[in-house]
């Protein structure tokens, strides 16, 4: 009995062993059959190059500048190149010959631009919230203290101009009546304009905003309180790009949700904060109040808000500038991780 027990623990001790080995090899096999897929992705993106075009500077721009410093774009075998464009009309016209693959943008540029016939889409969003705040000369107390006054836009009809005629009328003012509207340009044009007297209210953004308060102007209001869903800073691309290379703006978008999500940690903080002083050139104070203003409103894994671009599509169409339909299925293109 003894001897015919070993021979039968002897038998199971090499039947398990068989086993092992079997899955081990199956692992094996799985696990070269991960990484081959894993090389075929990254075989897919490898060289590719996109020309990002970026018609401001601010440190809304966090995400962008965190996947560049730590690697994020190259992890994914992106090489991503950064320019700066004189104002979002320079960016979309940029877009659209395909000198830029993509490009930061107010939503409202695009929704007229692919109203008109653009092959241009909503990637991605950098923010899910309003960076404008409302700024008048010490005068103003209220918003009925404007009537008759002047008020000024950077250029009638673009997202600046909409949101800017959005909160007129939401305060009870008529922007065509009760006002007169001025085009002043750029953030800092806009801002000279309530310094120099020519007008007592404009919309600003950072870090255009904290100059505002250096020169003694008031904050009215800011516009995420009042304007509850919104995309900023989104992130458009080129229609045949979207065609041609579909992995490689999905991993572009993955890239940014990667540096959107180190952003927000907030072991990170003090690096973030230099990270715009070396990037913005600023004093360390207001870099920390420009990122304290930008942290809440950047969106996670730079995943648009539809209900925000559809208030963009209503109220492009109510101030006129807008005469066709157009859905926002039309506007996006859904270039997430899945």
């Amino acid at each position: 009995m003894n001897r015919f027990s070993n021979r039968a623990c002897m038998s199971l001790v090499a039947f398990f062993l068989l086993v092992i080995t079997v899955l081990s090899g199956c692992n094996s096999l799985n696990n070269a059959e991960s990484q081959n897929e894993a090389k075929e992705v990254s075989d897919e993106n490898k060289g590719a190059t996109i020309q990002m075009g970026l018609p401001s500077s601010n440190a809304s721009y966090l995400p962008l500048f965190v996947a560049d410093k730590k690697g994020f774009f190259q992890d994914r075998n992106l090489k991503v190149k950064f320019t700066k464009v004189q104002g979002g009309v320079t960016a979309i016209r940029g877009l659209q010959t395909n000198d830029f693959q993509v490009i930061s943008s107010l939503p409202e540029s695009v929704i007229t631009g692919v109203a008109q016939g653009a092959d241009v889409k909503m990637i991605g969003t950098l923010d899910d919230q309003s960076m404008y705040s409302i700024y008048t000369t010490k005068d103003i107390k209220s918003p009925e203290d404007l009537r008759g006054e002047v008020v000024a836009t950077n250029r009638t009809g673009n997202g600046t101009d909409i949101q800017l005629r959005w909160w007129l009328k939401k305060n009870g003012l008529d922007p065509d009546k009760d006002v007169r509207i001025i085009e002043a340009g750029e953030n800092s044009t806009r801002l000279q304009s309530l310094i120099t007297g020519q007008a007592k209210l404009t919309i600003l953004s950072q870090p255009t905003d904290l100059n505002a308060e250096t020169s003694g102007m008031k904050k009215l209001a800011v516009m995420r309180d009042e304007l509850k869903t919104y995309n900023h800073n989104m992130l458009m691309a080129n229609g045949d790009f979207l065609k041609n290379q579909p992995e490689v703006a999905k991993a572009f978008v993955e890239a940014i949700g990667e540096g959107t999500e180190y952003a927000k940690n907030p072991d990170n903080r003090e690096e973030m904060v230099q990270l715009i002083i070396d990037e913005l050139q600023m004093e360390k104070q207001d870099a920390e109040k420009s990122f304290d203003f930008v942290l809440p409103a950047l969106a996670d894994k730079a995943k648009i808000n539809r209900e925000g671009v559809q208030w963009a599509i209503d109220t492009t169409k109510e101030t006129g500038m807008l005469k066709e339909d157009i859905s926002t299925d039309q506007l996006i293109y859904d270039a997430s991780p899945k």
